[in-house]
């Protein structure tokens, strides 16, 4: 039973590690299609229906940062606001790795000392 339960929870370490890993790429590749299509500007925004699914999803994250606007069906990059968003998500990255290497090391020493 506790072989199950430790092996449980570092399937969900994984997995969680998956989910944020798959978020941060859908955003950063968003990003950089912006940029290739020259949308840093209110005038150069690219509309929103030539974005799939995942990308509107990631937009609306974005926008929610702060990073990206949407006005009239259009999204472009707030270019002041990239440097303290790329900042903040490198911080989030390193410091979720380190914590989710904790809690495997924690895990695997449990399994072991039993």
């Amino acid at each position: 039973m506790k072989g199950l339960i430790s092996a449980a929870a570092l399937i969900a370490i994984a997995l969680a590690c998956l989910t944020v890993t798959r978020k941060l790429e859908r955003e950063r590749r968003l990003l950089r299609k912006l940029r290739k299509r020259g949308a840093v500007e209110p005038g150069w925004a690219l509309p929103l229906e030539e974005l799939s699914e995942d990308e509107r999803d990631a937009a609306a994250s974005l926008t929610a940062t702060g990073v990206l606007e949407i006005r009239r069906q259009r999204v472009y990059i707030k270019t002041t606001e990239v440097g303290g968003f790329r900042r903040k998500r490198l911080r989030l990255v390193v410091m979720g790795g380190f914590g989710a290497l904790l809690l495997a090391v924690l895990v695997a020493v449990l399994i072991l000392r039993r």
